[in-house]
């Protein structure tokens, strides 16, 4: 089941770039639900328009109830790895995302997502209508497929190999 919003989770800051994505979702009169506080929360809620919420903190249960029912989770800011994009994943979630750092490495182009390129609204603008343009067409169960790669589970498996590797390369 989804609902007819998109979200974004993340601390209010203004290197995440959430103001792009405000003025972005302001421009086409879609609703974004932003979860998160920081230094930018009152600034924010100051461009905001109709159509945007910003929430403010959110408990870890009422984060995931966000991300179960939302059509499409976006990541407008450059991270080392970006956890929230795998956790809408999770939920079975495309992503929108800016294409730098560690979401490349997450998120699959036409698969689990869309990526745009510039910190632009109208870059970004056209990463969302190539999302919602193949919204259809993704599968919540290979995108989950691809969050759960990045477990904790799977991690400690590689770290596993990876020692086992050693251990037999020093006899």
């Amino acid at each position: 089941k989804k609902e007819d919003y998109f979200l974004i989770v993340s601390q209010l800051s203004a290197y995440k770039k959430i103001d792009l994505a405000v003025q972005l979702f302001n421009k086409i009169g879609r609703r974004l639900i932003v979860i998160g506080s920081g230094p930018q929360e009152q600034y924010l809620k100051n461009i905001a328009g109709p159509k945007v919420e910003i929430l403010g903190w959110k408990s870890d249960e009422e984060m995931a109830q966000y991300m179960q029912y939302c059509r499409a989770f976006i990541f407008p800011g450059e991270e080392d790895f970006g956890i929230t994009p795998v956790e809408a994943m999770a939920c079975g979630k495309p992503v929108l995302a800016y294409r730098k750092g560690g979401v490349t490495e997450t998120v699959i182009e036409g698969m689990t997502g869309e990526f745009f390129d510039e910190l632009t609204v109208s870059s970004m603008e056209e990463g969302l209508a190539r999302l919602v343009l193949h919204e259809g067409k993704y599968d919540a169960m290979k995108i989950r497929a691809r969050a759960e790669e990045f477990s904790k589970v799977k991690f400690c498996e590689r770290i596993e190999g990876i020692l086992e590797n050693i251990r037999n390369s020093k006899s």
